[in-house]
């Protein structure tokens, strides 16, 4: 029955897709984010929705009006994106050819064309949002998607008495347990601000009600990484609200409340990570993080590709080490893609941090643009998340971080509309004054 509904809710949409393309990108935001087949066990299952749904939004992008100017949407991220993304293709066709790295370019293929496909639908998200009200929908969508696992993760750690990690959707990007935590980490900035500027009383109590499900659900994830990305959201929001001293007890609280009803096995995981012991998983971080720059001494400019971590590798450039996956994004981006790649890596990440903390001291200052504030703190504070519980996890290619510098360089196009709307009218202002001023006296019988 679900997968009966799933299916006739993709294939009911086609059309709507195809003359309504932003309608497509609002539909393929969903998919990405909630996954809604692999919720069902019928044929919905393993059908290519995705795929499905992305045909006719590209083919309607192309006859659609509705969309941002090609001059507006080359913003400094957008050319940082297509750098790095030039630069993966690049990168996969040197290494493939090189007799090192030709063994494990097929599985590399894979993850390239996945990353292709997830950026070639970043960009169409630059392209189709077009104003406040469509930066907003896009927003809803991904909060409540993963919302939605964050309020089911919690349910069912309450009935388990957290004995049990949680997971993702089978076959999605978050079905790892450190995935979804990372995620959900992302995910509460949105859930806190949109419920903080949410009208509909409804609405709000489900926002906040998704906001304080998504805490347990990122610890019922035993996701060391994903604990700390926690610890660093949450101290953001508690400095940036006005009620800090309720902030911090609310944290208080909850830190009582772990440390009260949290199973013996989940201190366990924690317990080694708190005191800076090295367990086997932390000992397979450090050797993957040797291994990559080790590898990239040898091949600074290029690493070694698109899944370049292998045991066969790993024998020949350190074979003192024990095999390890990269476990960290820099890590992951060095020893894959080089130093270009890194450093392109980074300056997109900079990139962004820069374009929201201007945008947001400038938007302050002026009324019509006051609506800009809150998603400068919400996309800055979600990259922290990402930076954070990234610098445990291998997860560079993640689609949730290219949707959030997606967003941050449609907020950047807005904010250049905004502005140059506001240097028109104060021009017109002008211009008004200027001729209330100059207006001749009039005199005589028509004074």
């Amino acid at each position: 029955m679900r997968s009966a509904i799933v299916l006739l809710i993709i294939l009911g949409s086609l059309p709507l897709c195809f003359f309504r393309p932003y309608f497509g990108l609002l539909m393929w935001t969903w998919i990405a984010y909630f996954n809604p087949h692999r919720l069902t066990y019928g044929a919905a299952y393993s059908f290519p929705v995705a795929m499905v749904i992305a045909i006719p939004t590209l083919s309607g992008l192309l006859f659609t009006r509705e969309k941002n100017p090609l001059r507006d949407i080359f913003t400094r991220e957008t050319l940082l994106l297509f750098m790095l993304w030039a630069w993966f293709i690049v990168n996969f066709i040197y290494t493939s050819h090189n007799i090192l790295f030709a063994p494990h370019a097929a599985d590399g293929y894979k993850i390239l064309d996945r990353t292709d496909k997830i950026l070639l639908m970043t960009v169409v998200a630059v392209i189709l949002i077009t104003s406040a009200q469509k930066l907003k929908n896009v927003c809803y969508v991904v909060a409540f998607s993963i919302g939605f696992y964050a309020v089911k993760n919690a349910i069912f750690g309450f009935r388990t008495s957290a004995e049990s990690r949680v997971w993702g959707p089978p076959g999605s990007f978050i079905e790892d347990n450190n995935f979804l935590a990372a995620a959900t980490n992302m995910t509460i900035p949105l859930l806190f601000f949109l419920a903080k500027n949410e009208k509909n009383p409804k609405v709000r109590m489900l926002l906040w009600g998704m906001f304080y499900c998504s805490i347990p659900s990122v610890l019922l994830s035993y996701s060391r990484g994903g604990l700390l990305g926690l610890s660093v959201v949450l101290v953001c929001l508690v400095l940036l609200s006005r009620h800090k001293f309720v902030g911090l007890a609310t944290m208080a609280l909850a830190a009582i409340l772990v440390i009260t009803f949290a199973p013996a096995k989940w201190f366990s995981r924690m317990d080694n990570f708190a005191h800076g012991d090295v367990d086997s998983s932390a000992q397979g971080r450090l050797n993957a993080w040797q291994f990559a720059i080790v590898l990239t001494q040898n091949y600074p400019l290029t690493g070694g590709g698109f899944e370049t971590f292998q045991p066969e590798l790993f024998d020949r450039f350190t074979p003192e080490l024990r095999f390890a996956g990269p476990h960290s994004i820099y890590f992951e981006m060095l020893g894959e893609q080089g130093y270009v790649g890194l450093i392109l890596f980074l300056a997109l990440l900079a990139s962004c941090h820069m374009t929201l903390f201007q945008i947001r001291r400038r938007a302050k200052r002026i009324r019509r643009m006051n609506w800009m504030v809150p998603y400068t703190y919400m996309f800055q504070i979600s990259l922290l998340a990402f930076m954070t519980s990234g610098a445990f996890l291998a997860m560079a290619y993640f689609d949730y971080f290219w949707q959030i510098v997606a967003l941050t360089a449609v907020l950047r196009i807005l904010y250049r509309r905004e502005m140059a709307l506001e240097r028109q009218s104060h021009v017109i202002d002008e211009q008004a004054v200027y001729l209330e001023v100059s207006e001749p006296v009039p005199s005589g019988e028509f004074a």
